[in-house]
């Protein structure tokens, strides 16, 4: 299957977004908050967009898509718990499916 394909993902299509920018995270008052409390450079925020009109009784299906599109592994960081890296879920995808 080709990247950007639906497959077998409920019909759901995901496209990050790596422009987007998120002012609430990067303004003088909360960088200085989360500097007091240990956690500058320890959040991010990322967008995705996606297809569809979401539909809370389908939550479920929409979860499990985002989780195995082929535009979301490559692109999700994650804050690996040993190393204190940050890493794409394609890199921790072997640890997230024994959840």
């Amino acid at each position: 299957m080709a990247t950007g394909e639906r497959g077998d993902l409920g019909g759901y299509y995901f496209r990050f977004l790596p422009q987007k920018t998120f002012q609430s995270l990067s303004s003088k008052e909360i960088t200085s908050r989360l500097r007091q409390w240990s956690m500058l450079g320890r959040i991010k925020a990322q967008a995705f967009g996606f297809d569809q009109t979401f539909q809370s009784y389908r939550k479920d299906d929409f979860v499990m898509a985002f989780f195995k599109d082929p535009n979301v592994i490559p692109n999700l960081k994650l804050l690996s718990d040993s190393s204190g890296q940050w890493i794409t879920l394609g890199f921790a995808s072997g640890r997230l499916r024994k959840i």
